[in-house]
């Protein structure tokens, strides 16, 4: 026999669902501040603001700002991490999954969260080369994220690492280019050219 609901627990769901929607409002003000006006313009007050609570609504639910701006890389990796999870990108031949693999990491440059993902990871440096601590870039977890997309590949760390810079390096690059010469640029030909890249070291 299922255990029966208490008149709080309908509240509690309620209660949720609204704590998760402020959550969204701020990391949503994050990074829209940063995508606007680069990372100084997250200012505390400013976040605040256009997220609609206060500040000190704001600290309940991520506690300090280093907390939420590393709660906007996680939810970056997170978001890359749900489209990966669809069975076509871990099915099919290697080629195939090369391809949708770029053609994936490609949208997630292009969208909102990864170019203030970086702009947090810029900003933040100085802190981590003078070890500080602070925002740090997980290594592992993109690590892992590639491990179980191209599953049959036996390329050490190391060498998995190489490929994951290079996909890295290639789309900053393309997405840099893409803004400076909008028209002129052609993004598919460098697509096409980084899957052949990767490829080739998967198959090293």
């Amino acid at each position: 026999m299922s255990p029966r609901k208490t008149p709080d627990q309908p509240e509690l769901g309620k209660q949720a669902a609204k704590s998760r929607r402020t959550q969204d409002a701020i990391l949503n003000a994050v990074i829209d501040l940063i995508n606007e006006g680069g990372f100084a313009a997250a200012s505390s007050t400013q976040i605040a603001r256009k997220a609609g609570v206060s500040w000190g609504a704001v600290q309940h639910h991520f506690g300090n700002k280093e907390e939420i701006l590393e709660a906007v890389l996680e939810r970056s990796h997170a978001a890359f991490a749900q489209r990966l999870g669809d069975e076509r990108y871990t099915r099919g031949k290697l080629e195939t999954r090369v391809d949708r693999f770029v053609e994936a990491a490609w949208g997630h440059y292009q969208g909102n969260e990864y170019p203030a993902a970086m702009e947090i990871l810029l900003a933040t440096r100085a802190r981590r080369g003078e070890g500080q601590g602070g925002i740090q870039f997980d290594h592992q977890a993109h690590l892992q994220l590639w491990r179980s997309v191209f599953h049959e590949v036996t390329l050490s760390d190391a060498r998995m690492q190489e490929a994951i810079y290079t996909v890295h390096l290639m789309l900053t690059g393309i997405l840099i280019q893409s803004l400076l010469e909008p028209a002129e640029f052609e993004v598919p030909r460098y697509l096409k050219r980084l899957k052949r890249v990767v490829l080739g070291m998967l198959q090293e």
